[in-house]
C-alpha cells in the first residue's frame, strides 16, 4: 500500500523484493528524502470484489507478461494501489500465475508495499545499505499497447526476503512524476484524494530503521503485531467519505 504500495511489485508485481546498513548515515538521509509509501498491491482472484466494496475510483492498468491483470486505484497525492488477478486459463497458465493463484488460494491477500525516492541517487543509496542494485525491470503492459519500466531497489530479485517478508517496503524510482499511475484518468467511482492510516505488521524499531526516522514520522503508519505485511488502507474520497480496505497478508 504508502508510495505505499499494498498489492503485488505488488507493486512489481509479485516477483518483485535482513539487510545490511550503509555506514555512511550521510547515504542514510539520502535515500529517504521525498519518499512516498503506496500500498502497492492485493492479489485478487478478480477485481469485481475490490470495487464494490470500496466504490473508489479505478482504471485499467493492462497486464503483465504472466497474464496478470491490473486495476490501478488512484489514492491521491501520488499514492495508488494496485489490484491484480491471473486472467489466463489455468491449462495454459506458467509459473509466475501458479505462484499468484497459491499466493491468493484462500481469499484476496495484500502483496506488499513501496517507497518511492525522488533521484536515482537515492536509489542507488538505498541498494548499497540493502545490498543489490538499482534494477531495470519489464512492467505491465499498458492498454495503449506501450510497456513500463519499472525502476526498483534492492535488486534483482532481493526485495522479497529483505524487504516483503518482513513486512518492509522496497523502493521504485519514476524519473516523470506526470506518469505517476495515481494521475491516471478514471473510468467511474469516488476517487481517492489521500491515504489517512497506513495499518502495517512489522516490527516497528526495524521498520523506522528502514524507512528513516522521518519518513517513519510523516507516513499515517500503525504498526500492528503479528504477520508482517500490509494490513489494511484508510482511504479519504473525493466526496468526505472514509474507506478502510483490510486484508490479510500473503504468505510469500
Amino acid at each position: 500500500m504508502p508510495q505505499h504500495r499494498p498489492q503485488r511489485t505488488a507493486a512489481h508485481r509479485t516477483g518483485g523484493s535482513g539487510g545490511r546498513r550503509a555506514a555512511d548515515p550521510q547515504a542514510r538521509r539520502a535515500d529517504r528524502r521525498g519518499q512516498r509509501g503506496e500500498p502497492r498491491t492485493v492479489a485478487v482472484p478478480r477485481t469485481g470484489p475490490a470495487r464494490e466494496e470500496t466504490g473508489l475510483a479505478h482504471y485499467d492498468g493492462g497486464v503483465f507478461a504472466d497474464a496478470i491483470a491490473n486495476t490501478i486505484f488512484p489514492l491521491g497525492e501520488d499514492v495508488y494501489l494496485e489490484v491484480e488477478a491471473v486472467t489466463a486459463p489455468a491449462a495454459v497458465r506458467d509459473a509466475g500465475a501458479a505462484w499468484f493463484d497459491r499466493a491468493i488460494a484462500d481469499g484476496d491477500r495484500w502483496m506488499f508495499w513501496s517507497l518511492r525516492a525522488d533521484t536515482l541517487e537515492e536509489m542507488a543509496a538505498v541498494a548499497q545499505r540493502l545490498g543489490g542494485e538499482v534494477a531495470r525491470l519489464p512492467g505491465r503492459i499498458q492498454p495503449d499497447g506501450t510497456q513500463r519500466i519499472i525502476t526498483t531497489a534492492p535488486g534483482p530479485g532481493r526485495a522479497l526476503d529483505t524487504c516483503w517478508r518482513r513486512g518492509l517496503p522496497n523502493w521504485f524510482y519514476r524519473e516523470d512524476p506526470a506518469t505517476n499511475p495515481d494521475r491516471g484518468a478514471t473510468e467511474r467511482g469516488d476517487r481517492g484524494v489521500a491515504v489517512t492510516r497506513l495499518e502495517i505488521g512489522a516490527d516497528a524499531g526495524e521498520l523506522r530503521e528502514h524507512i528513516g526516522a522521518e519518513t517513519f514520522e510523516r507516513l499515517p503508519l500503525v504498526v500492528v503485531p503479528g504477520r508482517p505485511g500490509v494490513r489494511a488502507v484508510t482511504v479519504r474520497t473525493a466526496s468526505g467519505r472514509e474507506v478502510t480496505l483490510r486484508r490479510d497478508p500473503a504468505d510469500l
